[in-house]
């Protein structure tokens, strides 16, 4: 997945995305973000058999753990 891709998935917030895309989106693995959905750190909907997350809502997590990373830096 390239730039182009991940800005347009971050541009339409009602899209919705797989596991893999999420993972490339989070820059994590697809089992982390399985982690992820256990743990209620982000939410899914089913489709089908088929995990999907709103893209806005992983735009949302992404940016608030980037900015729980800064601050942990900042304050270590």
């Amino acid at each position: 997945m390239n730039e182009i891709t991940m800005e347009a998935e971050a541009n339409n917030p009602h899209q919705d995305l797989t596991t893999l895309e999420a993972a490339r989106m989070l820059g994590v693995s697809k089992l982390h973000v399985i982690d992820l959905l256990e743990a209620g750190e982000i939410e899914y909907h089913m489709v089908g058999a088929d995990l999907m997350f709103n893209a806005a809502e992983i735009e949302s997590y992404k940016s608030d753990r980037e900015h729980r990373d800064t601050e942990s830096l900042v304050s270590a």
